[in-house]
């Protein structure tokens, strides 16, 4: 697939501030170009799945986003979803900023993953704060706190970056650049309790078994 890059100059004028902020600069009228294009968010987006076994179904799922932007503000949030079949199962999302948790679980995600696949049942949002920790480039933990919860989320033996230019995850108008940086193992802490779950590099759902993507840009390039 080729990929098209935009020119140095045109990466410029999309910056500039004035109206119409979050849509790159648009080519003038009957000179063609590419479609418009609208930002969704800029940020990042590391993911985590623990398995019952190699190729089994996940038990134990993190979908984390740290925002630099976004329509509702800036902020984090820790999607966590714990399948047990004890007490112990869990559908959160520990935010310090609940409006981004409403936009990324009813909007954003929903853009090209079924609503009925993410956010059903809805994500519990609860207020909280998110606080990141790392082991220079090897590990990264992410501790989410509410007033009940202590979720603590480690990517382990981290490796090298790999820029993704552009993805297109489905549906066609959806685009994303980000970085790459696949873990080699991951767990979760619930309270100080080992959520149910072991890492496998592949297999329980949507790319690597632990990994983060950052510079995460997502960009739909249908907005009129």
């Amino acid at each position: 697939m080729k990929i098209q890059r935009p020119s140095a100059a045109i990466w410029g004028l999309s910056i500039l501030l004035g109206p119409g902020v979050g849509y790159a600069q648009q080519p003038p009228a009957g000179r063609g170009g590419p479609p418009p294009v609208k930002v969704l968010i800029a940020g990042e987006n590391p993911a985590l799945r623990l398995l019952d076994k190699e190729g089994g179904k996940a038990l134990t799922e993190v979908n984390f986003w740290r925002a630099q932007w976004s329509p509702v503000g800036p902020g984090a949030v820790c999607f966590v979803t714990i399948r047990d079949a004890g007490l112990d199962s869990l559908r959160i999302a520990i935010a310090d900023n609940e409006m981004l948790a409403d936009y990324l679980a009813s909007k954003l995600m929903g853009s090209f993953i079924s609503s009925t696949r993410f956010n059903t049942p809805p994500y519990k949002i609860l207020r909280g704060t998110v606080t990141q920790t790392n082991i220079g480039t090897s590990q990264r933990t992410e501790t989410c706190t509410s007033s009940e919860y202590k979720v603590e989320i480690t990517w382990k033996d981290l490796g090298e970056p790999i820029w993704v230019p552009e993805f297109r995850p489905g549906n066609g108008k959806v685009v994303q650049s980000f970085v790459m940086v696949q873990a080699k193992g991951g767990e979760v802490l619930v309270n100080g309790k080992k959520a149910p779950g072991t890492y496998y590099p592949t297999g329980g759902g949507f790319g690597p078994g632990a990994f983060l993507t950052l510079n995460e840009a997502w960009r739909d390039e249908s907005a009129k």
